[in-house]
């Protein structure tokens, strides 16, 4: 548990913050049932505790316990502690929104930095990769508006378990095959797939569900938001831009 719980924190303070709400509610549900004397109650399963990703879990099991052969009374005193801790941890947490979110600022302000000072020419595609579909869906939900006010760029989100979602406003379904072929129209051939459409996506966000066998190097600037326990999936990560083909002199990892 407390692997799992560095792992969400080192991602990003929402994540942190789910999965923390996540335990404080599994830990009054177990309050309730004791204080019920209900026949059965459900240990914790660790794979509750990280929302998408299955290499994410260390280990895990659920089984059944029968309320009888458990010392309640230890039991709830040392449930109680954890929920004050947990309280404590989230009335902190609270004061970090995203303005106050040092680390989402300053990937804020990296991304902004590459838009006006690209390294290739005028290329500005940049793919910030996480490891959770929930941080993907934070940095989405606070940075895709900003950069198409602020730069006029169009901004995508994918993951494995969350609808696409895109500011370009097209009258297609916005599937995942879609959006990277807009991201990465030289490589993905946009013009004999999608030759009706004119406008393209210059900021992807993404989860590592597109870490593996996707051709993106028309983009040449790649950003870890979190860095990924398996260090195969940074390689992998990597490899989405850098590869035979690219029309970049250089690229930044």
């Amino acid at each position: 548990m407390s692997t799992n719980l560095l792992k969400r924190l080192e991602s990003s303070v929402n994540s942190f913050r789910l999965t923390l709400e996540r335990i404080e509610e599994q830990i009054r549900t177990t309050i309730e049932k004791i204080d019920k004397g209900e026949a059965v109650a459900e240990d914790y399963d660790i794979e509750d505790l990280d929302i998408n990703d299955s290499e994410a879990i260390v280990g895990g099991r659920k089984s059944k316990i029968l309320i009888s052969d458990m010392d309640t009374v230890s039991w709830k005193r040392d449930l109680n502690a954890d929920l004050e801790v947990l309280e404590l941890l989230n009335l902190l947490l609270n004061d970090i929104t995203a303005e106050h979110d040092v680390k989402l600022q300053t990937l804020k302000k990296v991304v902004y930095d590459k838009i006006d000072n690209p390294i290739n020419g005028n290329n500005k595609k940049v793919i910030i990769f996480t490891a959770f579909s929930d941080t993907a869906e934070y940095l989405y939900n606070n940075l895709a508006e900003p950069i198409l006010r602020d730069k006029g760029l169009h901004t995508a989100m994918i993951t494995g378990d969350i609808e696409s979602r895109s500011t370009l406003k097209l009258k297609r379904k916005m599937d995942f095959n879609t959006l990277l072929t807009l991201f990465s129209p030289v490589s993905k051939e946009k013009s004999a797939i999608l030759p009706d459409i004119d406008e393209e996506i210059d900021v992807l966000i993404a989860t590592d569900c597109i870490s593996e066998g996707q051709n993106l190097q028309d983009c040449d600037f790649l950003i870890n938001y979190d860095i990924h326990w398996n260090p195969v999936r940074i390689i992998q990560r990597f490899g989405r831009i850098d590869r035979i083909g690219s029309k970049n002199e250089s690229i930044q990892l």
